[in-house]
């Protein structure tokens, strides 16, 4: 059925009920029984009987407003839009009067199409007539009203003012082929590609989805290789690929037939992961995910870059009865928890799917046709606030939207450039993937690498370990990870460095000591960064330097704020039980040995008691201070003082 059926449904009972004595006499006995016969071929859903019996009337009296209307109303349940429209604004210029809501429903059919000064046209018809001055008393035609003026009002101004110094163009016949691309996703240090391609099957009876991968080498993308194991005689669709390209999540759905075929689903589409095996080089099937999946048609998901946390589309039911972004984390336990509706302005009651979340964290790109935009689905950024509040969506502008369907779409993690699906001169396939540059007003965040590994200090090897990166100033997580000794990166980890800010680096394993360090960028030119992070066995008298536990000046008191160092020193110890520690308070020579012997001491007071707070048993704890006798740097300087005024963690 079409979907203006709700506003169509005044004339389609109208015609439904006419019969040869309610139509204008002008209409000849001929035109009208050809009528009647369309309005019982209607009834029965026989559109092409209808249209036939419809072509004779209106051959008979070309102003047969009665048989225009549900002509157009037949193309519209055949989708055929574009005559729907040529038949409705004929019978609308003939006699509104049976429909004035006609005049809304082809404004509608303008926007969609691209026809946006006829579609304005039409809207002012349509605010002209007796409906629309009692609009307020109908909340459902009041809305649909609302946006569809805002969408025609907004695409109007957008192709006048079209964005400027936009450099599209198709990706080469590396990647793109005679089979439709789409669904890009790519990792961390830009260097991997993954997407869909509809394929022929095996057996060349039929059409499915298949995700390929191509590596970018020598300035140029390989040629593009299914992936192994992943792949079945089924669709798999929609792949995203984690940071350090060892997780895809994807979609999986169920064939009336087959079911899920070799995997297990709930619903009409569900989510599923599949891991890279290093040692064979080949992806596992998947496995469902969960939680997130329900009864409903759960789809195209996006996972942020350190896999942890994912957002993915969810429609009520089925494909195309209107669908939301959820969001949901991983637990520590690596299970996926329950999923909740991304709070903010994202979500509409119509459609909301196709999400990109950039490694930045805090830029979600997707496709809406909820909020204003060119008609159909355009491509909008949404950024998230400090309050963890998805912000007002805006939308990428034109022409990188138009009046088609626009989604698929993926920011390279340096921001300048957007990889997306377009069937715009249709250069190879239906489908194929385009590179643009973004406007400076979509950009997200421009993020390099802190990639590394975390090694043994004494023998030097590789070992696993939890590295985190933290906002020092709110305390958020902005990625976590584990360095593993044998990845797609070789020994380590990869993490998104955020552009501007002041981070905690922290790397921990059980039985080591942890180290934290100090990630500070001040300037807009993110560089990659590589570090060896080396950690010492916990063993009695192995210490650690804390610097950055912030106290007020002269005080024993804590600055208030986020203290990722005592944070960090209150989980490690909670993670290895069976430790004591002494903390050793510190200070530099700026007053007198005995007032910086008693401050010193304080400190290392506090230390204890917060961790005592923080459920670390008294029992294994132990203070101490040494003032400025044990300085590590100069005290010439204010950085060499600042060395100095440190906590010590020693191993006892």
């Amino acid at each position: 059925m079409s979907k203006y059926n709700l506003l169509l449904a005044v004339f389609t009972g109208l015609f439904l009920t006419l019969n040869s004595g309610q139509v204008t006499a002008q209409v000849s006995r001929g035109a009208l029984k050809a009528y009647e016969k369309a309005i019982d071929a209607y009834a029965s859903q026989d559109y092409e009987t209808t249209l036939f019996e419809l072509g004779k009337a209106l051959k008979k009296h070309p102003e047969y407003s009665e048989a225009l209307f549900l002509s157009a109303q037949t193309h519209l349940d055949l989708s055929q839009d574009s005559l729907a429209k040529i038949d409705l604004a004929k019978a609308l210029n003939i006699d509104d009067s049976p429909f004035e809501t006609g005049w809304l429903v082809l404004a509608d059919l303008d926007w969609v199409s691209g026809d946006y000064k006829e579609g304005l046209y039409a809207l002012d018809q349509f605010e002209r007539t007796v409906t629309f001055r009692r609009i307020n008393t109908n909340k459902e035609l009041k809305s649909k009203y609302r946006w569809i003026k805002e969408g025609l009002d907004f695409s109007f101004d957008a192709v006048i003012h079209p964005i400027l110094g936009l450099d599209l163009s198709p990706l080469d016949l590396s990647i793109n082929s005679n089979f439709p691309e789409y669904y890009p996703t790519m990792t961390l240090d830009g260097k991997t590609l993954v997407f869909t391609r509809r394929v022929n099957s095996s057996n060349g009876m039929y059409d499915h989805e298949d995700f390929f991968t191509s590596t970018w080498k020598d300035s140029s993308w390989t040629y593009a290789e299914r992936l192994r194991g992943v792949n079945t005689e089924f669709n798999e669709g929609a792949p995203s690929i984690s940071g350090d390209g060892r997780t895809i999540i994807f979609t999986a759905c169920a064939s009336p037939r087959d079911g899920f075929g070799d995997r297990e689903g709930k619903g009409s589409c569900d989510l599923f992961e599949s891991r890279f095996d290093e040692v064979t080089g080949v992806w596992s099937i998947g496995e469902n995910l969960g939680k997130p999946n329900s009864s409903a048609w759960e789809s195209q998901p996006t996972i942020s870059s350190d896999g942890n946390f994912l957002v993915f589309a969810r429609a009520r039911h089925t494909r195309g009865a209107g669908s939301d972004l959820f969001g949901v984390r991983r637990g520590e336990d690596g299970e996926w928890g329950v999923p909740f509706s991304l709070p903010g302005e994202i979500n509409t009651p119509y459609e909301e799917e196709s999400p990109f979340l950039h490694p930045d964290g805090k830029s979600l790109y997707f496709s809406s046709n909820g909020h204003p935009g060119l008609g159909g689905l355009d491509m909008f950024v949404s950024r998230k606030g400090d309050d963890g509040l998805w912000g007002v969506p805006v939308n990428l502008g034109y022409p990188l939207n138009t009046y088609n369907n626009e989604n698929s779409l993926l920011v390279e993690p340096d921001g300048d450039f957007a990889i997306f699906a377009t069937d715009r001169l249709n250069t190879s396939g239906d489908l194929d993937l385009w590179r643009v540059n973004l406007p400076v007003s979509v950009k997200p965040i421009s993020v390099g690498i802190l990639s590394g590994v975390v090694v043994d200090a004494i023998s030097s090897s590789p070992i696993d370990a939890s590295v985190v990166l933290v906002n020092k100033l709110t305390g958020e997580i902005l990625a976590s990870v584990i360095s593993k000794t044998k990845t797609t990166i070789k020994n380590g980890f990869i993490l998104p460095l955020p552009e501007k800010g002041h981070y905690s680096f922290e790397v921990s394993r059980p039985g080591y000591m942890f180290k934290i360090e100090d990630v500070s960028i001040s300037d807009s030119s993110n560089k990659d960064r590589f570090v060896e992070v080396r950690l010492e066995k916990i063993q009695p008298g192995t210490s650690l330097t804390m610097n950055d536990i912030r106290f007020e000046t002269g005080s024993s008191e804590f600055e208030k704020g986020y203290q990722a160092d005592l944070i960090k020193l209150a989980s490690w110890l909670n993670d290895n039980p069976m430790t004591h520690v002494e903390i050793i308070g510190h200070t530099d020579n700026i007053g007198s040995a005995k007032e910086n012997l008693e401050l010193s001491i304080s400190r290392a007071n506090s230390v204890m008691q917060f961790l005592i707070q923080s459920s670390i048993s008294e029992s294994r704890l132990s203070y101490t201070g040494k003032g400025s006798s044990t300085p590590i740097s100069s005290n010439d300087t204010e950085q060499s003082r600042a060395e100095n005024r440190r906590v010590e963690i020693v191993v006892m």
